[in-house]
């Protein structure tokens, strides 16, 4: 029993880590959600092999238990790849706040809770995704945000919803695939007299065929013919460990703050998925990301990050 117990492990994990492991061959977007995850598939890897381990100990065994190590360590490697948080003399420098949020489009029975957050978070730029429920509020979000994109301006309806304490320079909406309309918004707004280039993004989700990765191109493409500081917010449905997410930072030259805190589930709390994000472009660096303490029946997490401007 004990020697079934313990090959059983190593035929999972095997088969696990072979599915990973087609992301350094061709990776397919059937496998997509799969290399969102690799860290904590990785991890529960390695667990399951030591409690083989502790079964049996034969050199294959050591040997596939070594291969976990590996996975471990290369997502960890991945994850600092573009990591570029400011420094601590550059965090004395000028900064601003940015609010990401997924409120989820039917969560109506927290939309006053959500504009009283929103109202105090002191960001000056909100990127919410999913907006439909703030329609009718939009008269109390003007009082502290008088610009916006969306429920009505530019975009018809209430899914993707830029709000601004100061103007939105030349916004542009544009459309990345065929599954959502509208959900890409990119604008121009002057902070402590610098200009600086915004979107919002909010892409379909991984094992929707091949249209993540349309999506992403298309995001990219636009987003590389903007010159100067550029920050990017959103929910893109996908950790930054996915292959596609790491060309789209790779050729955007965006950078992530560090170690990007777990926004889906919330009721994973820090052991979810960071599949929220916020990305900066020199000369913008991302002081810090934190989750707001209160999901309000979102199933995200909204994330509230402190840019810094530099020289």
């Amino acid at each position: 029993m004990r020697v079934v117990l313990s090959v059983a492990i190593c035929v999972i994990v095997s088969l696990v880590l072979g599915a990973i492991g087609t992301r350094y061959i061709h990776p397919h977007w059937i496998l997509a959600t799969l290399y969102s995850l690799h860290l904590h598939a990785a991890v529960a890897c390695m667990l399951a092999m030591i409690v083989a381990l502790f079964i049996q100990r034969h050199f294959l065994i050591w040997l596939l238990f070594a291969a976990t190590i590996f996975f471990v360590g290369h997502a960890l490697l991945m994850s600092r790849e573009f990591a570029a948080p400011a420094t601590a003399q550059e965090a004395s420098g000028t900064s601003f706040r940015v609010l990401s949020f997924n409120i989820l489009n039917d969560n109506y029975a927290n939309a006053e809770s959500i504009v009283e957050a929103i109202a105090g978070s002191g960001a000056e730029i909100v990127n919410i995704m999913e907006a439909a429920p703030l329609r009718v509020h939009l008269d109390a979000l003007a009082l502290s945000y008088p610009y916006r994109v969306g429920c009505g301006v530019l975009i018809e309806d209430c899914d993707h919803l830029m709000l601004s304490k100061v103007p939105i320079d030349r916004p542009v909406v544009r459309t990345l695939s065929d599954i959502f309309p509208d959900r890409f918004i990119l604008g121009k707004v002057t902070i402590a007299g610098r200009e600086i280039n915004v979107a919002g993004i909010h892409t379909t989700k991984p094992y929707f065929d091949n249209f993540h990765s349309l999506e992403l191109i298309r995001a990219g493409l636009a987003l590389i013919e903007i010159p100067g500081p550029l920050l990017v917010t959103g929910d893109f449905n996908a950790s930054s460990l996915g292959p596609n997410m790491r060309r789209f930072l790779r050729i955007t030259d965006l950078k992530t703050g560090g170690w990007e805190p777990a926004s889906w589930p919330v009721s994973a709390g820090v052991f979810g998925v960071p599949i929220d994000h916020v990305y900066a472009r020199a000369p913008l660096k991302i002081k810090s990301v934190t989750r707001l303490p209160d999901a309000h029946g979102s199933n995200h997490a909204g994330l509230l990050a402190e840019i810094v401007i530099l020289p």
